[in-house]
């Protein structure tokens, strides 16, 4: 004679009408971002590109609304709203070539802001964000390129590899 099992679960007993938590909402909201983004050149958008990053922000954000309010969740929502807006507004308003630079990284230091105003117990991307104020502000008013012309180009990349570090290695609270 065979032992039956007496646990039952919960998942299995709920009433249809009874909501749990949601499951796939990144994947989910990542395919909707995607497809948003790839509807967006044939409707003519000039620098529809762009928007793929701030699309995939937003749904990193919902997942971060929607779910566990998860740290992992909330810096690629915010620094993916951020690097995408800082592709956008140039070419929204227009700006001259050699404002694109500093609004870029001013819109990625303030995606790194709203993380510490969101999760104000993580105080470590408000140094890198200062770090990109500071570079951007520089430039702009001081004409002065902190950052040296031959590494320009790796220094927006290394930043975001250091965010990804930090996402990786940050112990869980």
């Amino acid at each position: 004679m065979r032992a039956t099992s007496t646990r039952t679960s919960s998942q299995t007993n709920r009433p249809a009408t009874t909501l749990g938590p949601r499951r796939g909402i990144l994947g989910g909201a990542v395919l909707l971002a995607i497809g948003g983004a790839f509807l967006l050149p044939p409707l003519g958008v000039p620098n529809a590109g762009a928007y793929l990053f701030v699309a995939l922000g937003l749904a990193f954000a919902a997942a971060w609304w929607v779910g566990a309010r998860q740290y992992v969740y909330l810096v690629p929502a915010c620094v993916l709203i951020g690097f995408g807006l800082g592709l956008v507004i140039p070419t929204l308003f227009s700006l001259p070539p050699d404002m694109a630079g500093p609004v870029f990284l001013l819109t990625l230091a303030g995606g790194l802001v709203a993380v510490s105003l969101l999760a104000p117990i993580r105080r470590a991307p408000l140094l890198l964000a200062g770090v990109l104020a500071v570079v951007a502000i520089a430039d702009v008013f001081l004409q002065i390129d902190l950052v040296p012309l031959a590494l320009q180009p790796y220094f927006v990349p290394v930043v975001l590899i250091i965010v990804g570090l930090y996402l990786l290695m940050e112990p869980k609270r």
